[in-house]
């Protein structure tokens, strides 16, 4: 049996023109305009039908680059020691992640020369797959990026994340690309993907009214929580200079309020220095928590010696009003290179490499803190773009989730939106409640349908409050995990080995290029 597929001479300026093209589409629909996603890929897809599989991986190199350069150039604001390293290292990011695309281009023509147009539909998962690598590993997962989450404005769109977390909305994307894109040949694939925004569409409608009626039976001002989110705007030179009379004094005054809180949240690091027992920034913290009258839930620096080893975390401290400090959560997902260098504990070799990185091991346990009889685990900074990870704090029981965070280091960049963007997601897919604070913004309370309300601006000092209610539901996605993922890598591959042991013929025709 014989497949045609086109075959034209493309010039490689038209073909870096059209990757440059898809790239720049891809960073304005996570900057700009949500749904430029939908058709962001058909200048690859092009590319992909007319141009050989060594040429594809190039362009699809070339349109990785042109989304991860602008959509992570602020890592490039951070101050380190020695510039070099940081541009050296950001490069390599940039090459990396970009690597998935140039892979992904290469394969997918491969894959339609051997088995013709079911090429396609392996191409879908493959992309997944890819993205879904990504985050699998703490020790160098970067998750950043991942396409599906340019749907977060969208709120009817998300909803299925609580079946597939942000794997179903990337597929989505990639879907119906391809479907578009191959349309104008086969108009009749409009009509799959008519059905398959009414299913995600209809599916969105009936989460979203379920959702709102269901707390209805539940909201009793007994069971709820009032927390008081405080945006302090300490600017990173101040940080610096470790003022931590300043800084107390912005959080002791933001933190006083006649709203009468359960819980008081602070940001990432809120204080300078080790909250050591007698130490100045424990001797503070425990005098604001015993003046304000209510917990607080703060970030700071936190040291152990244990095994005759001295190890350094970045940690979230629950304080309680007139009680020692005993309770605390260890940072585990630690930024890669930047808090720590990847698998130093495995080649301590690795430890003495200086590159201005921070130098924190990563903690042992996941921490559920109770407040008014609610159970809630933190995620710091980093932690809330893995998916994964915040579900297994709702499966251990979790009724609410908080976010602290710091990301005054990235300035007025894209950054700081991106990060506050991909934790919304997290209360979809766990149906959890999600309360961000942010030192320099971006602060939220995120429903649990994707809803954000009391959302601050970037370098303003602020403080919000609202109430939080228990939610007696388990998702698929919390009880089930990553299903959907498993079965893209297992179609991706499936696809692989198909197209490794064909023998099809597959015909290419020349077709002149459509005047563009």
């Amino acid at each position: 049996m014989q497949s045609h597929i086109p075959k034209s001479n493309i010039s490689p300026p038209l073909g870096i023109l059209l990757a440059i093209v898809s790239g720049l589409l891809l960073f304005s629909s996570f900057v700009y305009l949500p749904y430029l996603s939908f058709i962001s890929f058909i200048p690859l897809l092009f590319l992909i039908e007319r141009s050989s599989p060594k040429r594809l991986f190039f362009y699809g190199l070339l349109a990785g680059f042109t989304l991860y350069i602008p959509l992570l150039s602020f890592i490039l604001v951070m101050e380190v020691p020695i510039r070099f390293y940081l541009y050296f290292g950001v490069f390599l990011l940039w090459l990396c992640l970009s690597f998935y695309y140039g892979l992904w281009c290469s394969i997918t023509k491969i894959m339609l020369q051997k088995i013709g147009g079911a090429g396609w539909i392996f191409s879908i998962a493959l992309f997944v797959s890819f993205e879904f690598l990504r985050s699998l590993t703490k020790e160098i997962g970067f998750p950043w990026a991942t396409i599906g989450y340019t749907l977060v404005p969208q709120k009817y769109l998300i909803q299925i994340a609580d079946i597939t977390s942000i794997a179903g909305l990337s597929f989505l994307i990639i879907l119906t690309n391809i479907l578009l894109y191959n349309s104008f040949k086969r108009p009749i694939l409009v009509i799959p993907l008519i059905l398959t925004f009414s299913g995600v569409v209809g599916y969105g409608r009936w989460r979203i009214e379920s959702f709102h009626k269901l707390p209805l039976a539940t909201r009793n001002p007994e069971s709820r929580i009032t927390v008081l989110v405080v945006q302090p705007n300490i600017l990173p030179d101040v940080k610096r200079k470790g003022e931590i009379y300043t800084r107390a004094e912005v959080l002791k005054r933001a933190s006083q309020t006649d709203l009468q809180p359960h819980l008081i949240i602070w940001p990432e690091s809120a204080l300078p220095g080790y909250m050591i027992e007698g130490s100045e920034p424990e001797r503070i913290a425990r005098q604001i928590v015993d003046s304000v009258g209510a917990p607080i839930l703060m970030g700071g620096l936190r040291i152990s010696f244990k095994d005759r080893r001295v190890k350094a975390y970045n940690s979230a401290f629950f304080v309680e009003p007139h009680k020692d400090i005993t309770e605390f959560y260890d940072k585990i997902y630690l930024v890669p290179f930047g808090e720590r260098l990847p698998f130093d504990e495995f080649f301590l070799a690795l430890k003495k490499l200086e590159f201005g990185q921070g130098r924190f091991s990563p903690g042992e346990e996941r921490t559920l803190f109770t407040v008014n009889g609610m159970r809630f685990g933190v995620l710091i900074c980093f932690e809330s773009i893995f998916p994964r990870y915040v579900r297994k704090f709702v499966k251990e029981g979790a009724d609410f989730m908080v976010n602290i965070t710091d990301d005054s280091w990235f300035g007025r960049t894209v950054g700081p939106y991106e990060h506050a963007r991909m934790a919304i997601l997290r209360a979809v897919e766990t149906r959890r409640t999600l309360v961000r604070c942010g030192n320099t913004g971006i602060s939220y309370i995120a429903t649990p349908d994707g809803n954000v309300k009391h959302k601050t601006g970037l370098f303003e000092e602020a403080v919000i409050s609202g109430d939080i209610y228990p939610i007696p539901v388990e998702t698929f996605y919390t009880k089930y995990g990553d299903v959907f993922s498993y079965v893209m890598i297992l179609i991706a591959v499936m696809g692989i080995v198909g197209t490794w042991f064909s023998r099809r013929s597959i015909i290419e025709v020349r077709r002149p290029l459509p005047q563009l």
